[in-house]
């Protein structure tokens, strides 16, 4: 009787839970529908390394159109927005591993892959204002690692300690639709950035070695691609992919417009780049 009522009470706090959760979730009928697709072709792979459902994830998602700013275009307020149609680089990542998650966690319920979402983009798991969201991705790296849900491996591969002052959003207010004229969230994002900046920086493989590594960079690896641009730590991320035994990464890529595995090799990738001075790699757990 003890373990019966244990069951019932167990039941109603998740559905609680997802009711509670579906209330602050914005997304439309084809991304349920894509959902769904997805979690067909992921059937029975739940005993497959996390690492391995986020690279077969991201190639799930190939194709998929990139667009920019898919985060920012509800009129609401704050809230989990499910985008699945279109991706940018950073909602590519985050969906791969909550999907993936799901996936691994034998409950493929889309309340159970919204959870993990919202777990891995919000300080804490708490949607609580645009301030809440995890927007700098040095802070994303941090938050989640404390969640231990990555092994940052970057400065085991001989990575460089970068510290930067980071602001970039309190200094450019006019590119962000909610800091427009409204100095009480800027005034947010500011103490953000302030308990962002105490941390005292984070470590950053140089460019110039990536192609050294690459035999240590495996598949899932999250990269994030360190930037000279004033104020800002990282610019882009993608998924690491060994394509016929050439490192490079699946990304969401504003040169190709959709989901791609990268033609250029990781290195050669940031060696092009003059705004890129080399990657951070998180390894999940």
């Amino acid at each position: 009787m003890k373990i019966f009522k244990q069951i019932i009470l167990s039941a109603v706090f998740v559905l609680i839970s997802a009711v509670s959760l579906s209330a602050q979730v914005e997304y439309t009928k084809a991304d349920s529908l894509i959902f769904e697709k997805y979690k067909d072709a992921f059937a029975g792979k739940q005993d497959l390394p996390l690492s391995a459902l986020i690279t077969e994830t991201a190639l799930f998602f190939r194709g998929t159109p990139y667009v920019s700013n898919t985060l920012e275009k509800t009129k609401n307020d704050e809230r989990l927005t499910v985008n699945l149609r279109e991706l940018d680089c950073t909602t590519l990542v985050e969906n791969c591993i909550a999907l993936s998650q799901t996936i691994k966690s034998g409950n493929a319920s889309f309340e159970n892959y919204c959870s993990h979402l919202q777990q891995l983009r919000y300080r804490d798991g708490i949607v609580d204002g645009y301030s809440s969201r995890l927007h700098y991705s040095s802070d994303w790296m941090m938050e989640n690692e404390k969640r231990n849900l990555f092994e940052n491996i970057s400065q085991n591969l001989g990575g460089a300690k970068i510290i930067k002052t980071i602001d970039y959003m309190t200094t450019h207010t006019s590119a962000y639709r909610q800091l427009k004229n409204n100095p009480e969230e800027v005034k947010k994002i500011k103490k953000n950035e302030k308990q962002l900046n105490k941390r005292g920086g984070w470590y950053v493989i140089n460019k110039q070695n990536i192609a050294d590594i690459g035999k240590e960079i495996k598949n899932g690896d999250i990269i994030l691609f360190s930037t000279t641009i004033k104020g800002l730590d990282f610019s882009h991320m993608g998924i690491a992919y060994s394509d016929n035994g050439r490192v490079t990464f699946i990304h969401a890529s504003s040169t190709a417009k959709k989901v791609t595995i990268e033609k250029h090799s990781l290195s050669q990738y940031c060696l092009n780049s003059g705004r890129c001075n080399g990657i951070a790699l998180l390894r999940v757990k």
